[in-house]
Order: structure tokens, then C-alpha cells, then sequence
């Protein structure tokens, strides 16, 4: 089986000859690359649009809902399976795919000889990590789904994303760091997925926020996978557009205003996803010694993981728990400032695509000059989120309301509710009243 390499080029009807049989090449290249982005979105896309749709049918009559109350913003119940809706978007595709790769081949898309995919590997090389990834991410899932129904303390959901962390890299999924050591790898590859997760989680306090910066991070690191001419990563860069595909279904439901929250179950699946098809990704080659290019997850992922780790940081300096909740978390701080919940989504979304956009670039240039002007990108954005969170938050002339809290923390049980202010005078309470269930929370954050 290591032996086994697979044949990229393209069978072209007639001789390849000077111009014209480049353009030829070109044009089929890119033909091909289409019919795969398209068979990978567009199906992923549907499954997930009906299933979230049913879900906002379903949850209710399961119980899982989430109930207005003195602390939250939502003034009517809103379901919270849209973490289900997530999961089936990617698994049923994923499985039909699978079933086509082993039985029908030729009706896929991109030709592959025999049963292999990639010159990296082949379906059957790497199916043992595919499915190590996918059950992870599921277990992952049902993990979230459970505190979705009864919330659970910190402590145990800690311990299950360490356990389920540990199995899959167990099962071969994890980083080198170009070093011999398999423990070093392994206990940076368990915290990698550790703090993917609850990154992502932490993120999921406003309508839209969570999904859609999975949406532009998963379009990311699915461009890096599948730029490559002459080697297109196409099994890792797949699963990254089925998530493309299944946040774009969630997001029709989840944009301000929400219908339906991701929940627990849909953070921790996605988390897990992402942290998961970063340590498969193949960013760098011996042949183009570019090693650089090991730091283009960070940059692609710069946000969410600044967001998690200077929150933390904040309440350990003020002397408070990690898992105590507050209002630190970029997105409120913009609100707090002014910005209307949906506007604040869009600025969150927009610093993500410059850090990804320059992890992107990141991959394509051959020196670490050019590499250093790219993090340095990434840094500047990093500076501006600091110096925004770091601004006092304005006062409201002529109104004795100033700064109105609109929702309260949460129980001191652990998880962090969705924590945001909406400042308003007399005369603008009614039009941010209509803003209000942009700030509804899809799950505990911590």
C-alpha cells in the first residue's frame, strides 16, 4: 500500500502541443476542481438546510429548547438542535461519498485509479484516520448535546474533551513538529483539539458569530488543501467544504434573527472538525521545504484563539476562575461600544478573513521574509482587537440609562451564558429592542 502512487495528470482527447494544449490542460483543471467543490457544497448544503429546518420542528417537542428568563434576551422559546442539522450535513454526505469512492468510482467527479484518492495516500490508507476523526467529532457532538439538554458542570465536559481528544490521536491523528518525539506531538496535538473546541464554543454568543467564522475558516484552509496543481489534498480539503457546505444550511437558519441556536452540540462537532483536519492537512512538503507554512493554521485561526486565550487571561489577571462568565469577549465589547449585535458579528467575520486571508498568503510565498510580513498582518489585526477591547465603553449623554444590561451571567455551575450589554437612550431602547435576539446565545459558553 505505501507504494502506491496515483497519476494527477489529466487524459486529454488529442496531443498536447505548445499553447493551446496548456489552455486546454488549464481549462479541464479547473473544470475538474469545480465539479468538485460543487459535488462536496452543494449536497452537504441541502442536507443540512432540511435537517436544521426539521430540527426547529423536532427540538421543542424533545424538550430541547431554550426558555426566556430573567438573564437571557430572547423573549420568546427558540430551539437548539441546530447542532444536529450541523452534524447530518457533513456525516451523510461524507458516507455517500465513501460508498461511491469503494463501489462506483467513475461517477465521481475526479478521476481516481483503482481505489486511491491522493498521491498522499489512498481511501484505504487513510480511512482508519477518517473514521477516527469522524467518530471523534461525533462523540464530540453527543457530548455537547447532553449539556444542550441538562447542563453539565465544566469539570466532566473537560475530562470528555480530554478522553475523546486522546482516543483519536491514539488512532494516529496527530502532529510532528518535524521532531522524532511521539509524545510531544501527541500532548500538543490532545491540547490542540482541546482548545479548538472551546474556542469555538466561547464564540457562540451571538446570532450568526460562531457559524459563520467556521464558514470562512473551513473556505480557508479548503483553498490551501486544494491549491496545489500538481498534489490538490483532496480528502482533507473535501471535508472542509462538506463543513463549508453544512454551515452555509445552519447559517440560513441562524442569521439575526435566529430561528434556531447551534447549541453545545454544534460548537464542540465543529471545533473538533476543524482542530482535526488542521493536524491531517498536509501545509508542508520536504519537496517545497517552505516551513513556514506549519503557522498558517494559527493565522487562519488567530481570532478565535486570542478571543479564548486573553478572556482567560483577563479573568485569571482579576484574580476570578476561567470559567467564571463576564462580558470580555470581543464581540460584546464591540456591542458595548456601540455597534448593533449584527454589525459586531460582521466585524468579528471580516477580522477573521484578514487573519485567514493572510495564513493563505502565508502558504504561497517561498521565503521567511515574506513569511514574517504576513504574521505581521496577523499581529496588527490581533493589536486592533486588543486596543477595541481595551476602550472604555461610552456613556449616553442627557440618559440616566447609560449602559443597560441585558442579560445576566449565569449560574456559578461553570458554563458562561451569552453576557452582552445594549446601550441605549429613552429613544433608541425600541430600535435596539429589535436587535435584541442577535445577542440569543446557542450554547453555555465558559
Amino acid at each position: 500500500m505505501a507504494n502506491i502512487r496515483v497519476d494527477h495528470s489529466l487524459e486529454l482527447a488529442g496531443p498536447v502541443h505548445g499553447l493551446t494544449g496548456v489552455v486546454t490542460l488549464t481549462s479541464q483543471s479547473a473544470l475538474r476542481m469545480l465539479l468538485f467543490v460543487c459535488a462536496c457544497v452543494l449536497p452537504s448544503f441541502w442536507v443540512s438546510f432540511a435537517a436544521v429546518g426539521a430540527m426547529r420542528w423536532i427540538a421543542p417537542r424533545l424538550g430541547l429548547i431554550d426558555k426566556p428568563a430573567a438573564r437571557k434576551v430572547h423573549l420568546v422559546p427558540k430551539p437548539m438542535g441546530g447542532g444536529i442539522g450541523l452534524w447530518c450535513g457533513v456525516l451523510i454526505p461524507l458516507t455517500g461519498a465513501l460508498l461511491i469512492v469503494f463501489f462506483a468510482p467513475e461517477l465521481l467527479p475526479v478521476k481516481i485509479p483503482g481505489k486511491t484518492i491522493s498521491a498522499d495516500g489512498s481511501v484505504l490508507y487513510r480511512l482508519p484516520q477518517l473514521l477516527a476523526v469522524t467518530l471523534g467529532a461525533l462523540a464530540m457532538g453527543l457530548v455537547g448535546l447532553a449539556d444542550d439538554f441538562r447542563p453539565l458542570p465544566w469539570q466532566p465536559r473537560l475530562f470528555l474533551q480530554f478522553l475523546i481528544s486522546a482516543i483519536v490521536v491514539a488512532c494516529g491523528v496527530r502532529a510532528t513538529f518535524f521532531v522524532e518525539s511521539f509524545w510531544l506531538g501527541a500532548i500538543a496535538s490532545v491540547l490542540w483539539f482541546v482548545v479548538l473546541v472551546n474556542s469555538i464554543n466561547f464564540l457562540d454568543n451571538m446570532d450568526g458569530l460562531a457559524g459563520g467564522i467556521g464558514l470562512i475558516v473551513s473556505g480557508v484552509f479548503a483553498c490551501m488543501m486544494l491549491s496545489r496543481a500538481d498534489d490538490p489534498r483532496w480528502m482533507v480539503g473535501g471535508y472542509f467544504l462538506l463543513l463549508c457546505g453544512s454551515l452555509l444550511g445552519f447559517l440560513c437558519h441562524n442569521w439575526s434573527p435566529a430561528r434556531i441556536f447551534m447549541g453545545d452540540a454544534g460548537s464542540y462537532f465543529l471545533g473538533f472538525s476543524l482542530a482535526s483536519m488542521t493536524i491531517l492537512g498536509t501545509f508542508y512538503t520536504a519537496e517545497d521545504g517552505r516551513t513556514h507554512t506549519i503557522l498558517a493554521p494559527l493565522c487562519v485561526l488567530a481570532v478565535p484563539l486570542y478571543d479564548l486565550l486573553s478572556v482567560i487571561s483577563i479573568r485569571l489577571k482579576e484574580g476570578r476562575s476561567p470559567f467564571q462568565p463576564d462580558k470580555k469577549h470581543f464581540s460584546h465589547r464591540l456591542v458595548a461600544l456601540g455597534l448593533k449585535p449584527v454589525h459586531a458579528v460582521l466585524t468579528v467575520h471580516l477580522a477573521t478573513l484578514t487573519t485567514g486571508l493572510a495564513g493563505l498568503l502565508l502558504c504561497s510565498v517561498d521565503s521567511w521574509g515574506a513569511a514574517l510580513l504576513c504574521l505581521g498582518i496577523v499581529v496588527c489585526i490581533l493589536a486592533m482587537i486588543a486596543i477595541l477591547e481595551s476602550a472604555p465603553r461610552p456613556a449616553i449623554a442627557g440618559s440616566s440609562l447609560g449602559t443597560i444590561p441585558v442579560v445576566a451571567m449565569s449560574a456559578a455551575a461553570g458554563p458562561e451564558q451569552s453576557v452582552t450589554e445594549v446601550s441605549a437612550s429613552g429613544r433608541e431602547l425600541n430600535s435596539h429592542a429589535a436587535d435584541r435576539s442577535s445577542t440569543d446565545v446557542s450554547a453555555r459558553n465558559w
